[in-house]
């Protein structure tokens, strides 16, 4: 066996060095492969733990899910109602980056929220997809009387 094993190194090396340079090749795209697969899983899990946040600070606080902006004479009541709408923003941004088909349903909290999208929404600092949805949304602002806050 010895004296096979000195007669063949050179071959059992040179089988050696492609089955290394193989498994090195397979490394180099399945690493990256299972890299991004777990940042996707990742992010979609951070999604959804954000719209859980966003249903339970709606349950908790059904005064801010209603909408009515310009009802609200509290000052404190008006920064906490910004706050959740920004945060209706933030999880409509993360939601449809995790999946598009999120979309319309996200959009459809909107529309609850047009007297203050119509006042106050800055576009700008949207995603895409949230500015689109912001911009479809102030299309309706005609129909929306201004707020006044004594």
């Amino acid at each position: 066996m010895g004296e096979w094993l000195e007669r063949n190194f050179e071959k059992i090396s040179a089988v050696g060095a492609i089955a290394t340079a193989l498994a090195a090749l397979v490394a180099l795209i399945v690493v990256p492969l299972q890299i991004r697969s777990a940042d996707i899983i990742q992010r979609d899990q951070t999604a959804r733990e954000i719209y859980r946040e966003f249903l339970s600070l709606t349950v908790q606080k059904p005064e801010l899910a209603s909408g009515r902006y310009c009802a609200m004479k509290d000052e404190n009541q008006r920064i906490a109602y910004e706050g959740y709408v920004d945060y209706l923003f933030y999880t409509a941004e993360q939601m449809i980056e995790s999946d598009p088909e999120w979309k319309g349903p996200m959009a459809s909290y909107f529309n609850d929220h047009l007297e203050f999208i119509c006042q106050r929404a800055n576009r700008e600092r949207f995603t895409q997809s949230v500015a689109a949805i912001a911009a479809e949304l102030q299309s309706q602002c005609s129909k929306i009387e201004s707020c006044t806050f004594e």
